[in-house]
């Protein structure tokens, strides 16, 4: 079985891949094509092709929570049609706040790309303690304590 724990960011791409997701995202059934930006070192940009407006900012949530794991579920795996681990690339939807304590990290619904024959699937996880709402960084209580020096 694939597990998340082993899969890793790809930073070299300097091409813009266009993944199809055949039942779009949650909300978004219509849209079946999205662009995947890197934005910096740490943020991406889903875009829908057709809408481009329709924009996720995302995360590897691997480098926030090294502990993240979950199985990739059999249907999941023949839908984008994965035949190796390494073709995997996962991340994560932000919801960005004006205040750095509230930007959150949903965990719950990780979006799957098949690096190789770019198909992506958002799944939802199931028996899990992730949710919607993790905070993305998890120093954030440290870093708002405090006055200045």
């Amino acid at each position: 079985m694939t597990q998340g724990h082993v899969i890793q960011h790809n930073s070299n791409d300097t091409n813009e891949p266009i993944y199809f997701f055949s039942k779009g995202l949650p909300g978004f059934e219509q849209l079946k094509e999205f662009s995947l930006k890197e934005h910096n070192d740490t943020f991406s940009l889903l875009s829908a092709v057709d809408q481009p407006e329709v924009t996720f900012i995302t995360v590897n949530p691997f480098e926030f929570y090294p502990d993240y794991e979950f199985v990739l579920p059999e249907d999941t795996i023949k839908e984008i049609k994965v035949n190796d681990e390494e073709q995997v690339s996962v991340r994560c939807i932000v919801t960005w706040h004006s205040d750095r304590l509230k930007v959150s990290v949903n965990l719950l619904a990780p979006l799957i790309f098949n690096t190789v024959n770019s198909k992506g699937k958002q799944i939802i996880l199931q028996n899990t303690a992730y949710t919607t709402r993790h905070p993305l960084w998890l120093d954030s209580a440290e870093t708002g304590k405090g006055g200045e020096s």
